[in-house]
């Protein structure tokens, strides 16, 4: 076996892993979309204290499908808390 075949048979080998990670970062995103419908349901003083406004959910609920909306809305409190 030459090492060109090694290789291709490796990358064959990771691509089951890559998908299947990929998709379950996925399920990941759109559950946690799911949960920013929760957050929509406290009050904004229950959002001050979480560090965020409901600007910030709008904000968060714009990302593209693929992206995880709690991400964003960590990024966002982050940076308030820091300012």
């Amino acid at each position: 076996m030459s090492a060109l075949d090694r290789h291709s048979s490796a990358i064959v080998a990771e691509r089951p892993a890559a998908i299947s990670e990929a998709l379950r970062g996925l399920a990941r995103a759109f559950a946690n979309r799911r949960q920013l419908d929760h957050l929509r349901d406290l009050s904004d003083r229950g959002l001050a204290d979480i560090g965020l406004m409901r600007l910030d959910l709008d904000f968060a609920r714009r990302a593209p499908l693929g992206v995880d909306p709690t991400r964003r809305l960590a990024s966002v409190a982050r940076e308030r808390a820091h300012s």
